[in-house]
C-alpha cells in the first residue's frame, strides 16, 4: 500500500518536471539586442534594485540607484519584459523588435487599502472598488515566515476577527481551530470545500478571509459561516522562476504542567486523608526515604518528565517549486516536505514525514476557450507508540499528569514494575508495547473549462468545473508487552511476582482504515460589461456536491449539497456600487417538498475618495463606505436522540414481544414497540440574518491604512423540542416533536490599522488588528416558573455562571455560626464558602447565577516589519483581553479522589495560604464552578518571528540566482499570562496533559533561493 502511494507521488513529480523541462527545451533563444531603459514608480521616482527578465531574450538585469538597467531582448519577435518587486504590482511589458516607447517603465505600488486590488470571491473576482464585503487578503508570501506543520497556524494574528488556537500539537495529529467573529470557518481551496491542514504555504497565492455574508452568499448553506477562500498558485505569463527553500530546527515544549516530587506528594496526600478524618498512609520513615531518596525501590521518587520527555525534537522543512508560462500555457509545480520527531525520550517516539506534490496548469486552447487543471497529492507517514495495542497514539503526558512520583518504581532486578493502583509502566508502553504506523494519502484534483461566448453576446462567458478529492488513512499496529511484575515485601525482603506475561506480536495488523471521497461540480454563466460610466457583472451558477465516508453507522447518509445562485454587481462612475445575491439552496435534512428555499443578500458601497470634493485632498488617498444585509439558512439540525435525516417522520423501535393468556394457553405473539422520535412537519431550517457596515481608508500619501467594521448576526427559529416550556401532561422528551424555537443575537467590531514608512534606508511597517465580540440569548426554552436570576434569556452568551464564593472557611465556629447547609456533604475549615444567593439557608443548584464576569471579548494581533539594507525583521503577536477564565483542570487545580497526582500549586493550599482550599480525597464541595476559581484570561503571545538577511542582488546574480536569503524563524517564543507560572499555556491549558502533547516552541535556520 505504501509503495503504491509513493509511486503515485513520483509519477506526478515526473509529469511536473518533464513539463517544465519540455517547455524550456521548446524555447529557442532568438537573436538579441541590448535594451537600456529606466524604471520609475507612480510618483515619478526611480526604483532601484528591481529584477527585470526578458522572456525570449532569456536574460535578467537589476536596476541601479537611478532605476536604469540594460538587458538583452529578442529581435524580430515580440519579446516580453517581466518586472516584479515587493511592494509593487507585477508588470509585463511588450517589446516589438526589441523597442520600448520612451525607454521608460512605470511600476504601480501596492497598498493595503486601495480600489484596484483584485479580490477573489466564490465564482467571481472583483476589484476592491466593486466589493461590498468585509474581506481581508493575505498573500502566501506573507505566511512563509512561520515554521509550522499545519497551515492554519500561519494565519494567527494576521486578520481582524480571526482567532487561531492550537488544540493538539502531536506530530501528524495537529488540530488547529479557526474562528472568525466567534464562529468556526469553512475552508475552500480553488473553489472547493477542502481540508487545508496539510497545505504548504509555498503553493498558496492568496488567502481571502470573507467575514460577512455579502462575500459568500453565492455558496448557499455552505456559506452560512465565515469562509477562508484559498487560491493556489499558477504560473505567470512570460515569467520563469525556480524557488528552493530549506530549513531545520528544534521544537520544545512552551511549558509543561508541574507536579510534586514523592516527598511533597506523600506529605500532602497524608494531609488530605487527615482532613477527611482518615489515618495517614505514609509513615515518617517513608517520608524521610522519599525526601532522601534512600530506598528507590520501596520508596520511589520518579521524575517522569525528566526520564520520559525530551527537552527538544527535530523539525525539518523543504520546498522546491517551478513556475512559468507564455501566452498559451502557464504552469506551477511543487514538491514539499515537512518532518518532525517526537518528544518521547525512550522507545518509540512520535515521528511524522509528509510529502506533497502539486501541479497546476492553465492552457489556452484557442482564442475563446481555456482549461485549468489543478492536481495535488499528499503522502504522510507517521509512526508512534500504541495506546494499549490499539491504533491510537499512547498519551504519555496524560499518564504523567495522573501518576504521582511514588506510584511504583519503573524497574527492579531488571524487571518492569506495576501495581494494581497504577497499572501502567511507561518504559513498557514506549519500548515494548509495540507501535503503530499510519499512512495517509490525500489527493485533491480539479479541472475547469472557460468559454468566451462574446461572439454570441459581448461580455458573456461560461465556466464549468469538476473536482474529485480522496482521503485514505490506514493505520497498522503491532501490539505486545514485556512481562510485568509487582513487588512483594516479605518481612523486609523485596521480591517480585509476575502478573502480566510477555507477549510479542511478530506482525502488523490492521487497526484503522478510513476513507473519504468528495465529488463536486459547478457551472456558471457570467455577463461582464462596462458601458461608459456603468459597469455590470452578473453571475448565475449551479453547484452540487456529494461526500462519502466509510461508515458502519446504520443511520449514516452521504453528505449532499445543491445550490443555484445569482449575483448582480453594478457600479456607476466608479463611485457607487450595488449588489444583489440570491441563493436558492437546499438541505438534505428536510422533507422533499420543503428542501429548498430562497435566501437574499443586498449590499452597497460608496467610494467617497472618487468624489470631486476629495479629488484634491492632501490627506485622503482612498475612502470607501460599504454595507450589506442578508439572510441565510443554518443547516444544523442536531437534536439529541433524533435521527437528523427523518425529523419529519415518527420512528418506532421493536423492544420485545408479548403473548396474551396463561402458561400453556397463550395467544399469538405480538411485537412491542417503543417510540424513538415523534415526527413533525412543523419546522424549517433556522435562519441567520447578517448585517455589516464598514469603512476602508488610506491616508497621508498611502502611509496609514485603516479598516473598521460593525456587524450583527441574529440566529432565529432555532431547533428545539420546547421541553421546558411544554406542560408535562403533553408527554416527556420522547413525545415532543422538533419545532423552531429560540433566538440568539451577536454583535461586534473588528478592524485594523497599519502604518508604513521609511527613514533613510530603513523601511518599516507597524500595525494591529482587533475584534470585540458580544452576544445575547434572546429566546430560550426554559421553565416559565424559573426564578428570574436563573433564566438565560436576555443574558450575555459569554457570561460565566456558577456559585459566588466568599473565600474559605477558617474555623468550625465560622461554619456553625453561619447556619447554612452546602449540598456536597459536611464542610470543614479550608472549604470554599459559597454565597446563599437566594437566602433559603441551603446552597444548591438554585444558587447558580450569573457571576458578572465573562469570557474574553477582545482578541487582537500586532505586527512589525523592518528592513534595512537587506536585514529583515518580522514580528507577529496575538492575544486576548477583557475577560476571565475558570481554573477547572482535573489533576491540576481540581484534585479529588485517592488516585490522583498533585500539582505544584497545591503547596499553597489552606491552611498554608488561602489561595487554594484544603486537600481532600472525598469531598467535592470545593470543585464546583464558582467565582473562587476565576482568574484573568488575558494573554499575549509572540507568535512568530523571522530575522533574515537577503544578499545584494548583484551578488546573487553572480551565483546564478535572483535572490538569496538566509533566515532564522521562530514560533510561540514567549507568552505573558497568569497561567504560565503554572507551566500551562492559555491558548490550551490542557495541552501537555489530557490533550496530549504540549504546545511547541520552534526555532529554525534556513535558506531561500530564487532562480
Amino acid at each position: 500500500m505504501e509503495r503504491r502511494y509513493i509511486m503515485k507521488l513520483l509519477v506526478l513529480l515526473f509529469i511536473a518536471v518533464v513539463g517544465f523541462t519540455t517547455a524550456r527545451a521548446q524555447e529557442e533563444k532568438a537573436p538579441t539586442k541590448a535594451l537600456t531603459a529606466k524604471i520609475l514608480d507612480n510618483a515619478n521616482q526611480p526604483v532601484p534594485n528591481v529584477i527585470v527578465s526578458s522572456f525570449l531574450g532569456q536574460d535578467k538585469a537589476i536596476t541601479d540607484q537611478e532605476g536604469n538597467f540594460t538587458i538583452q531582448v529578442a529581435l524580430g519577435a515580440i519579446d516580453h519584459l517581466y518586472v516584479e518587486e515587493n511592494g509593487f504590482k507585477p508588470l509585463v511589458v511588450d517589446l516589438v523588435n526589441g523597442n520600448l516607447d520612451d525607454n521608460m517603465i512605470v511600476l504601480n505600488r501596492e497598498y493595503v487599502v486601495e480600489g484596484k486590488k483584485n479580490l477573489s470571491f466564490p465564482y467571481q473576482d472583483l476589484l476592491s472598488d466593486r466589493s461590498v464585503s468585509a474581506t481581508t487578503v493575505i498573500t502566501g508570501e506573507e505566511l512563509k515566515s512561520y515554521p509550522a506543520t499545519s497551515f492554519f497556524e500561519t494565519l494567527a494574528g494576521r486578520v481582524p476577527g480571526m482567532v487561531v488556537r492550537q488544540f493538539n500539537s502531536t506530530p501528524g495529529q495537529e488540530s488547529v481551530g479557526v474562528a472568525i467573529r466567534g464562529v468556526s470557518a469553512a475552508v475552500y481551496i480553488d473553489g472547493v470545500i477542502r481540508d487545508a491542514s496539510d497545505l504548504a504555504v509555498d503553493e498558496v497565492e492568496t488567502v481571502h478571509v470573507i467575514r460577512d455574508l455579502a462575500g459568500r452568499a453565492m455558496l448557499g448553506l455552505s456559506g452560512t459561516n465565515p469562509v477562508i477562500w484559498i487560491t493556489t498558485k499558477s504560473g505567470a505569463s512570460f515569467k520563469r522562476q525556480i524557488n528552493a527553500t530549506a530549513s531545520v530546527g528544534l521544537s520544545s515544549p512552551v511549558g509543561l504542567p508541574e507536579y510534586l516530587d514523592a516527598y511533597d506528594y506523600a506529605t500532602l496526600y497524608n494531609e488530605a486523608r487527615v482532613n477527611d478524618g482518615l489515618s495517614p498512609v505514609y509513615s515518617q520513615t517513608a517520608l524521610d526515604a522519599y525526601k532522601n531518596n534512600s530506598d528507590p525501590v520501596k520508596y520511589p521518587n520518579i521524575d517522569y518528565q525528566d526520564q520520559y520527555v525530551k527537552k527538544q525534537m527535530m523539525y525539518r522543512k523543504a520546498n522546491l517549486n517551478f513556475s512559468g508560462g507564455d501566452e498559451k500555457v502557464n504552469y506551477f509545480s511543487m514538491l514539499d516536505y515537512v518532518g518532525t520527531d517526537g518528544l518521547e525520550a525512550i522507545g518509540q517516539d512520535t515521528k511524522l514525514n509528509r510529502y506533497k506534490i502539486r501541479g497546476n496548469v492553465n492552457i489556452k486552447l484557442n482564442d475563446w476557450m481555456k482549461m485549468n487543471v489543478n492536481l495535488s497529492a499528499v503522502y504522510g507517514k507517521r509512526r508512534f507508540a500504541n495506546e494499549g495495542g490499539s491504533a491510537f497514539p499512547f498519551n504519555l503526558f496524560e499518564v504523567i499528569s495522573s501518576y504521582p512520583a511514588n506510584a511504583h518504581p519503573i524497574s527492579y532486578d531488571n524487571k518492569l514494575i506495576v501495581n494494581s493502583d497504577y497499572p501502567i509502566n511507561l518504559t513498557n508502553e514506549l519500548r515494548y508495547s509495540g507501535f503503530a504506523e499510519n499512512a495517509e494519502l490525500n489527493t485533491q484534483n480539479s479541472a475547469e473549462l472557460l468559454i468566451d461566448l462574446g461572439s454570441i453576446l459581448e461580455g458573456l462567458s461560461f465556466k464549468a468545473a469538476a473536482a474529485f478529492d480522496v482521503n485514505n488513512s490506514i493505520t497498522n499496529n503491532k501490539g505486545g508487552t514485556a512481562a510485568l511484575y509487582r513487588l512483594i515485601d516479605d518481612n523486609g525482603q523485596i521480591g517480585t511476582e509476575r502478573i502480566v506475561e510477555e507477549q510479542v506480536d511478530p506482525n502488523l495488523s490492521e487497526g484503522w482504515d478510513s476513507y473519504m471521497r468528495r465529488t463536486s461540480a459547478y457551472g456558471q454563466f457570467t455577463y461582464d460589461r462596462t458601458f461608459d460610466k456603468h459597469a455590470l457583472t452578473v453571475n448565475a451558477s449551479y453547484f452540487q456536491l456529494q461526500e462519502e465516508i466509510r461508515n458502519t453507522d446504520p443511520n449514516y447518509q452521504p453528505l449532499k449539497k445543491q445550490d443555484i445562485g445569482l449575483r448582480a454587481n453594478y457600479a456607476y462612475a466608479n463611485k457607487y456600487v450595488a449588489q444583489l445575491d440570491l441563493s436558492y439552496t437546499g438541505s438534505m435534512f428536510l422533507q422533499k417538498d420543503k428542501r429548498f428555499d430562497l435566501y437574499p443578500t443586498i449590499g452597497a458601497g460608496w467610494i467617497i475618495s472618487n468624489e470631486d470634493f476629495l479629488s484634491d485632498s492632501k490627506v485622503v488617498d482612498y475612502l470607501k463606505l460599504y454595507s450589506s444585509y442578508g439572510i441565510m439558512g443554518i443547516e444544523y439540525v442536531g437534536l439529541s436522540g433524533f435521527n437528523s435525516y427523518y425529523l419529519f417522520e415518527t420512528l418506532w423501535q421493536r423492544t420485545g414481544s408479548w403473548q396474551s393468556g396463561i402458561e400453556g394457553n397463550k395467544g399469538a405473539e405480538v411485537n412491542i414497540y417503543n417510540i424513538m422520535q415523534p415526527g413533525s412537519n412543523n419546522f424549517e431550517l433556522p435562519k441567520l440574518s447578517f448585517f455589516n457596515i464598514g469603512m476602508q481608508t488610506d491616508l497621508f500619501d498611502h502611509h496609514l491604512a485603516v479598516e473598521m467594521n460593525y456587524y450583527t448576526r441574529r440566529e432565529t427559529d432555532l431547533f428545539s423540542l420546547k421541553v421546558n416550556e411544554t406542560p408535562s401532561l403533553y408527554g416527556g422528551y420522547d413525545f415532543l416533536p422538533a419545532t423552531n424555537y429560540g433566538e440568539n443575537k451577536y454583535w461586534g467590531l473588528d478592524g485594523f490599522i497599519q502604518y508604513t514608512g521609511k527613514i533613510g534606508e530603513l523601511n518599516y511597517t507597524v500595525g494591529a488588528n482587533a475584534t470585540y465580540n458580544r452576544g445575547k440569548y434572546v429566546i430560550v426554552d426554559e421553565p416559565v416558573a424559573l426564578e428570574d436570576y436563573r433564566k438565560r434569556a436576555n443574558t450575555q452568551v459569554d457570561n460565566i455562571w456558577g456559585y459566588s464564593s466568599d473565600g474559605l472557611f477558617q474555623s468550625e465556629s465560622e461554619i456553625t455560626s453561619r447556619n447554612i447547609t452546602q449540598s456536597w456533604g459536611a464542610v470543614k475549615p479550608g472549604d470554599i464558602k459559597y454565597t446563599d444567593y437566594n437566602n433559603d439557608k441551603v446552597v444548591d443548584e438554585k444558587d447558580i447565577h450569573d457571576l458578572g464576569e465573562h469570557d474574553p471579548r477582545i482578541s487582537y494581533g500586532a505586527n512589525l516589519s523592518l528592513n534595512y539594507k537587506g536585514i529583515g525583521l518580522k514580528l507577529i503577536g496575538t492575544g486576548v483581553a477583557d475577560g476571565k477564565t475558570m481554573y477547572t483542570q482535573s489533576n491540576y487545580f481540581w484534585i479529588t479522589g485517592s488516585r490522583q497526582n498533585y500539582s505544584k500549586p497545591m503547596i499553597e493550599r489552606w491552611p498554608e495560604t488561602n489561595n487554594y482550599p484544603r486537600l481532600t480525597t472525598q469531598s467535592v464541595n470545593n470543585y464546583q464552578a464558582s467565582s473562587f476559581w476565576l482568574a484573568n484570561a488575558a494573554y499575549f503571545t509572540l507568535k512568530n518571528v523571522e530575522v533574515s538577511y537577503t544578499f545584494p542582488r548583484l551578488l546573487s546574480k553572480k551565483l546564478l540566482m535572483s535572490d538569496f536569503k538566509v533566515f532564522a524563524q521562530g514560533k510561540n517564543l514567549f507568552t505573558v499570562s497568569d497561567l504560565t507560572k503554572f507551566g500551562l499555556n492559555p491558548e490550551n491549558p490542557y495541552a501537555g496533559s489530557s490533550m496530549g502533547y504540549p504546545l511547541l516552541k520552534t526555532i529554525t535556520l534556513g535558506v531561500a533561493c530564487k532562480f
